[in-house]
């Protein structure tokens, strides 16, 4: 098709574009427009760290606010998770402890950023961190899995390393019983 001046066809295809979005429209799909329906989802993370003055109700009507702020903007929550009152590494705002709370979503960048935002904006949130992922692991996170030790009275948190460590025993106590069962 020639086309007599660049306006006209610049026309056409705003035209055809329009076409194709409302004729697609009707199947659930956009053409277009396809972070509309979720097909450009990105998989993130995460996590926040609310007050240590905080019950624990509070962090997770707080957690579910959050969820719910991204399943209403297009975003879906995969799931969510309250991981309990820890002691921090060093004072964050002056709390010595806080509650931690992992959120899997599958969301766009912009509901990614504005989450991000609000999170800033919110005072019972001392500290956030959201990471992109390429997947999420079926296994409980090792917030969760973190093993304690020590005598009657108190425990010490050892954290990841042990919480690793284990799932390298329960792993190779699995292999060991598979191969007795084999013999």
């Amino acid at each position: 098709m020639i086309y007599k001046s660049f306006s006209e066809f610049w026309y056409f295809l705003l035209i055809s574009f329009f076409k194709r979005c409302i004729s697609n429209h009707g199947r659930g799909e956009c053409g277009a427009f396809p972070f509309i329906n979720g097909k450009n989802m990105t998989l993130y993370e995460n996590i926040f760290i609310g007050r240590q003055d905080l019950s624990q109700q509070q962090i997770e009507a707080l957690g579910v606010g959050l969820g719910l702020y991204i399943s209403q903007n297009g975003g879906t929550v995969v799931r969510s998770e309250y991981c309990g009152l820890r002691k921090l590494a060093y004072p964050i705002k002056k709390n010595h402890k806080g509650h931690y709370y992992i959120i899997q979503m599958k969301a766009t960048g912009a509901i990614v950023s504005e989450l991000s935002r609000n999170m800033k904006i919110n005072e019972d949130i001392i500290r956030h961190l959201i990471v992109k992922v390429d997947a999420f692991e079926d296994k409980e996170n090792l917030i969760s899995q973190a093993k304690t030790y020590g005598d009657d009275a108190g425990t010490k948190d050892v954290g990841y390393r042990a919480a690793n460590s284990k799932i390298d025993v329960i792993k190779e106590e699995n292999s060991e019983e598979k191969a007795e069962a084999g013999e």
